[in-house]
């Protein structure tokens, strides 16, 4: 049995890779952001190692480490919708990929830069996008099931 993959669906491969290299390099920012603030790197939002910091400080540090953990939360589903629903509708599912990447940089550096209240601009883009994966992975697989 071989597994042909066609160009189409090679674009979900990037799009899954981009998603992973993307919470790496949150992830590394936020790693940073400790040393610059001379904290362990076992620091966590209101730890005793955090009692040091300014309230300015203090809020800038949660505020990577709340972005470092949105990335955590929701890579991994959407990097299984976007291969998964790519079986099915690549294209589709590839531009869906290609949405949740940006909106995902836009909300991390407007968070990061704003608050809470700037996450909303990356939240337009990433929830109509899983939930277009998730629909396409779906529908795909009750169509490949003969349920619709």
């Amino acid at each position: 049995m071989s597994i042909v993959i066609g160009t189409s669906y090679v674009w979900n491969i990037v799009a899954a890779t981009v998603m992973g290299l993307q919470t790496a390099a949150f992830a590394g920012c936020a790693s940073r952001h400790k040393e610059r603030l001379d904290l362990p790197h076992s620091a966590e939002v209101g730890s005793r190692a955090t009692e040091k910091l300014s309230d300015a400080e203090n809020e800038e540090f949660s505020r990577f480490q709340k972005v470092h953990q949105a990335h955590v939360e929701y890579t991994p589903l959407a990097q299984s919708s976007v291969l998964l629903a790519g079986l099915f509708y690549p294209k589709l599912s590839a531009y869906a990929g290609a949405a949740y990447i940006v909106g995902r940089l836009i909300y991390s550096i407007s968070y990061i830069k704003c608050g809470a209240e700037g996450r909303k601009y990356g939240v337009f883009f990433i929830c109509p996008s899983v939930i277009t994966l998730l629909g396409a992975s779906f529908y795909g697989s009750f169509k490949a099931l003969s349920l619709i």
